[in-house]
C-alpha cells in the first residue's frame, strides 16, 4: 500500500491466490495440494488507505465510518506512517498505542488521562520525564510520586527548593530503604542529626563520627563511644582502643571546647569572627614595599 508494505500472514510453503470474494471480504489461497486458506481483507479498509494516498482526506473522512472496529487501530497505524498522527490519535482504540501517539504530539493532557486508567508505574515515569521536558514542574511532580521514582522527585524538589516535598521525600525513601536519597534529601532541609541518624542506622559509624566532627561536634562524642563499641563487639579491640572519645581525651582534642563554643553561637558568630581576624591581620612585606615606593614618588 503505497510506498508501505503490510504483512497478512507467514506461510512456510509456497501458496497460490486463488482470488478475493467481496461477499466475505476475504482472500482465498491454495497450496500445491489444493489445500484452501482465507484472510480477512475488509475493502473498505483498503479503499480508505488509497483516498489517503492520494490525500483525498475529505472522502476518506466520510468512508471512516465505514471500517470495522476491529480495523481501527489497522488504520491508525496506517495514518502514523503517512504522517497523519493527530487523524490517527483519533481513530486509534488502543490505549498503548493512543497514548505514545499523545506523548508523540505533546499532547500531555490526554496522555495524563490514558496514565491514570492504566495506573502503569512505566506510563507515569514516561510522562513524568516528558512533562519535565515540557517544563509542567506538577505534571511532572505528579507522574514521580505515582510511580515511586524517587531520584527523579529529589531532582524536582530540591531544583525548586520545595522543603514540603523534601520532608516527604524523606519518609517515603526511608520507607523504601533508599537511604542515599534520605540523607540528600535531610542534607538539603539542613538536618544534621538526621543525617547522622541514618549513617549510624546502617552500620556507618566512621562516616558519622566524621560528619558529626564537621557539622555538629556535639554529637561526636556519643557517636565515637558507638563506633568504639561496634568495633569491640567485631572483634577489633586492638582498633577500638586507639580510638580518642572527643571531651574525655583531651590532649587528643585540645581544641574541642573551642569547636563546641562555635557550634553553640552558630555559624553567623564564627563567620563574624573570622572576618575580625582578617582585618586584624598585619600587612604582608609586599604591600609594605608597595606602599613605601608610593611615599619616594
Amino acid at each position: 500500500m503505497g510506498d508501505q508494505t503490510y504483512t497478512v500472514a507467514h506461510f512456510d510453503k509456497t501458496m497460490y491466490i486463488l482470488g478475493y470474494l467481496l461477499r466475505d471480504s476475504r482472500i482465498y489461497l491454495a497450496d500445491k495440494d489444493l489445500s484452501v486458506t482465507s484472510f480477512a481483507l475488509s475493502l473498505p479498509v483498503l479503499e480508505y488507505q488509497t483516498l489517503v494516498l492520494r490525500e483525498d482526506m475529505d472522502s476518506a473522512a466520510e468512508l471512516l465510518a465505514n471500517i470495522p472496529q476491529d480495523q481501527l487501530n489497522k488504520i491508525a497505524r496506517f495514518l502514523e506512517g503517512q504522517g497523519h498522527k493527530e487523524l490517527a490519535l483519533e481513530v486509534a482504540t488502543d490505549t498503548e498505542h493512543k497514548f505514545d501517539l499523545a506523548l508523540a504530539l505533546n499532547h500531555l493532557d490526554i496522555a495524563l488521562d490514558l496514565a491514570r486508567q492504566a495506573d502503569s508505574d512505566h506510563k507515569w515515569k514516561t510522562l513524568g520525564d516528558a512533562g519535565l521536558a515540557a517544563w509542567d514542574v506538577p505534571l511532572a511532580t505528579e507522574c514521580f510520586v505515582k510511580s515511586k521514582d524517587l531520584g527523579s522527585l529529589m531532582l524536582v524538589y530540591s531544583s525548586t527548593s520545595d522543603r514540603e516535598g523534601l520532608a516527604k521525600l524523606v519518609e517515603q525513601a526511608e520507607n523504601s530503604g533508599a537511604h542515599n536519597i534520605a540523607f540528600s534529601a535531610k542534607w538539603l532541609l539542613g538536618d544534621v542529626a538526621g543525617c547522622v541518624e541514618i549513617l549510624t542506622k546502617t552500620g556507618r559509624h566512621t562516616e558519622a563520627v566524621l560528619f558529626s566532627q564537621t557539622y555538629k561536634p556535639s554529637l561526636t562524642s556519643g557517636l565515637a563511644k558507638e563506633w568504639k563499641e561496634s568495633l569491640e563487639k567485631n572483634k577489633k579491640g586492638r582498633v577500638a582502643k586507639s580510638l580518642g572519645i572527643p571531651g574525655e581525651d583531651d590532649d587528643l582534642f585540645p581544641e574541642w571546647e573551642e569547636y563546641i563554643r562555635l557550634e553553640n553561637e552558630g555559624p553567623v558568630a564564627a563567620a563574624e569572627e573570622e572576618d575580625e581576624e582578617v582585618h586584624d591581620a598585619p600587612e604582608s612585606p609586599a604591600e609594605d614595599a608597595d606602599e613605601a615606593s608610593a611615599d619616594e614618588e
